[in-house]
């Protein structure tokens, strides 16, 4: 065990040893039941690490105990630009931490800072809000990331940076460190010094994205603060361009043949990669063999290639509007890898025996070569299983088999959803954009028989190739799916209370029970805020070298394979399956790189989320800014206390600031999602269906704000 493991190891039996508050002896004595006999050095070394991390707290008569012991605890600091501040507890459970003006110890947004707490009563927005955690900052435990983007602007004579939420102070920009950068121009700054009470915090421009006052440069900027790059570097391209434009014979020496069996994709309209593609036929025992073909990018992208290095640095795709930052160049993604009609691919194939009743009966692999025999689209799938007689009669080769599959899916989904399952259901935006590019619509995400048809056939596949990897213990990224916090399904429970529902409190993590609270909110416009409520309960999936299952699928094998062009750990497992296929056994350095990628993934998995949300709020408010001033039908999707969440019938969600209601004085109750008018007794809820108009959207921040409108009634 390497010495960095070794402390690991001893600071979590410290925590955990750690009771109350304790002296050094304690913790020695505790650990000697453990059988932990660390050196007296290496026990105060850790002890003094684990006190600079926040993980414990040394009062002055040298006693230990964890943060809580002491009434403190660790957390995110977050700004509001309003001089007041709130802490995000990392233990994830409790409400935030209000911090008053002038106890924020200097903390920037985004710091890991030590607080202190205390129940007390301040002002939260409007009105009173009596026993809410108040703290202080004791200090700060980590700094949050010196670059930061926003704009330049000019006070007086002094040229300074300030970011689009207003939750960092100002920062200084000398004539010497403003590069090309003018006023009004969006930039990346890096913080040289964050100030002190005599002198301003100071920053040298590192990019110019260009004017403020455009949507794509503030995209740029999004993209710049998640570590996302489109252009690939030179290595990795010329790799790339060196590949051939197609697969030449001695590529599928020792490949499954399967050129002349009827295999298809069906992607979206727009998609220009497709990576897999689907088969079927009855065999003679009257079961179905289902063929899952997945574009074999592990033969061209090889460990350890400039390819390889960039594909692990950017772990996804990035999709949004209209765009695609690519994991890997577009001579791969949409040429050689892209499992185009008519044209000879190299694949990895997975066939499938299931029962009419969607029982799995075996699993086989091969590395082939195809040749897809027609690209169809969700929607012309859609309607000929819908009964299109014109598309049908266009496809009477492919029809009669696309009903067999649609049959074969639903039997799968409602096998799956048997065995506990979750569906949330939960619509996604689309953004309709024209040729340049520019928002011209915002709707919801069609989910038809065609959608679902895929889900099934690949969540069988995933399923499939990871029991087998698993059984031959072979190293592996898994794509798990713990079980939930209780304390946080036990909130969940107190919300479904207030719609009418009521959950077994000994079975809360029951699927079954949950499934049925969100079969009963479909289709119910003042409900459609408990599937999101649910969602935020549960555990995020991560990637992972253990088979930890997977809770929302109710999967005990699961991980991903179907998609190695746009995602890293599909082609790691694409390259464990090819290993143990070849009858190579499991090593210590095949686990540590699927322990690498697995970590990774995950955290370009995040940025690439949290990327794609923020850009589309920024092309949702350019396309609803010609609506300002109009009005529109919505409902409350959530309520905080500073104002209320309405989210528009097209997914567009605005904020109705608690300082426009100036009708009353509400407060806000956190137990129950609501704000009360102390005078007039009106009442906010979650799924409220309200009518507000639009009184401002700024395609370079991506706020949206809704003020109330007046009972008199909608003229839009």
């Amino acid at each position: 065990m390497t010495a960095e493991c070794k402390d690991t190891v001893l600071k979590q039996l410290i925590i955990e040893a750690a009771q109350g508050v304790c002296t050094q002896d304690d913790i020695i004595r505790a650990l000697d039941g453990r059988g932990a006999h660390p050196k007296h050095s290496d026990l105060v070394r850790v002890l003094a690490e684990l006190v600079d991390e926040g993980s414990l707290m040394r009062a002055r008569s040298n006693r230990y105990g964890r943060p809580e012991a002491f009434g403190c605890l660790a957390g995110t600091y977050c700004a509001t630009g309003r001089g007041y501040a709130f802490v995000r507890p990392e233990s994830g459970k409790g409400e935030d931490i209000f911090i008053p003006p002038h106890r924020g110890k200097d903390a920037w947004h985004g710091d890991r800072v030590l607080v202190r707490i205390r129940q007390d009563t301040h002002r939260s927005g409007q009105g009173d809000k009596p026993n809410r955690c108040e703290g202080e900052v004791l200090r700060i435990l980590s700094q949050t990331r010196d670059d930061v983007t926003g704009c330049i602007v000019m006070r007086g004579k002094m040229t300074m940076f300030r970011d689009d939420s207003g939750r960092l102070p100002e920062i200084v920009i000398s004539k010497k460190h403003i590069g090309e950068a003018h006023p009004g121009d969006r930039v990346a700054v890096k913080v040289l010094f964050r100030g002190n009470e005599k002198f301003l915090p100071q920053g040298v421009v590192t990019r110019v994205f260009g004017s403020g006052l455009t949507r794509d440069a503030a995209a740029a900027a999004i993209l710049y603060e998640h570590d996302i790059s489109a252009p690939f570097p030179q290595d990795a391209m010329e790799q790339a361009e060196n590949i051939p434009l197609f697969v030449q014979e001695k590529d599928w020496v020792g490949r499954l043949d399967l050129r002349s069996q009827k295999l298809f994709t069906i992607d979206g309209d727009t998609a220009k990669d497709f990576d897999d593609a689907v088969s079927l036929e009855t065999l003679p025992n009257g079961h179905y063999r289902l063929g899952v073909h997945i574009a074999d990018v592990s033969y061209y992208v090889t460990p350890d290639s400039p390819l390889d290095k960039e594909a692990f640095k950017r772990g996804t795709s990035v999709y949004y509007a209209d765009q695609v930052i690519p994991m890997l160049p577009l001579p791969l993604s949409n040429g050689i890898c892209s499992l185009n009609p008519g044209v000879n691919r190299l694949a990895f194939s997975a066939f499938i025996e299931l029962g009419k009743d969607g029982t799995r009966y075996s699993a086989d692999f091969h590395r082939s070569v195809i040749c897809s025999y027609a690209r169809l689209t969700y929607n012309q799938v859609n309607r000929m299983l819908a009964g299109d007689w014109k598309e049908r009669n266009l496809r009477q080769d492919i029809a009669p088999v696309l009903d067999e599959m649609n049959a074969l899916a639903k039997t799968l989904h409602d096998r799956r959803m048997q065995r506990g399952a979750l569906e949330l259901n939960i619509p996604e935006p689309v953004i309709l954009c024209d040729r340049n590019g520019d928002p011209t619509g915002v709707e919801k995400r069609g989910r038809g028989d065609a959608e679902s048809l895929i889900e099934e056939f690949m969540l069988i596949a995933n399923e499939a190739v990871s029991e087998v990897l698993f059984r031959h213990q072979m190293p592996a990224v898994y794509r798990v799916h713990e079980d939930p916090d209780p304390d946080k399904l036990r909130a969940f429970a107190a919300q479904a209370r207030l719609f009418g529902y009521r959950l077994r409190e000994k079975d809360l993590t029951d699927t079954h029970q949950l499934q049925r609270i969100l079969d009963q909110t479909a289709g119910n416009p003042e409900q459609q805020a408990l599937p999101t409520m649910l969602l935020r309960s549960l555990a995020r999936a991560r990637y992972s070298p253990e088979c930890l299952g997977h809770y929302g699928l109710a999967s005990k094998y699961y991980l991903h394979f179907t998609s190695p062009i746009r995602r890293y750990p599909d082609l790691v497992v694409h390259r464990m399956l090819t290993r143990m296929l070849a009858g190579e056994q499991g090593s210590r350095e095949l686990t540590d790189m699927c322990e690498q990628a697995a970590l990774q993934s995950t955290e370009r998995e995040l940025a690439a989320d949290a990327a794609e949300r923020e850009i589309e709020k920024l092309y949702m408010a350019d396309y609803i800014s010609q609506y300002i001033g109009h009005t529109f039908d919505g409902y409350i999707s959530n309520i905080t206390n500073f104002g209320v969440y309405v989210q528009l019938d097209n997914m567009i969600e605005g904020m109705v600031r608690l300082d426009t209601m100036k009708n009353d004085w509400f407060e806000f109750n956190p137990e129950r999602i609501t704000l009360f008018g102390k005078h007039t007794g009106q009442n906010y809820h979650l799924g409220m269906p309200v009518n507000v108009t639009l009184v401002n959207a700024s395609a370079t921040t991506g706020l949206i704000d809704f003020i109330f409108t007046p009972d008199e009634g909608t003229v839009g």
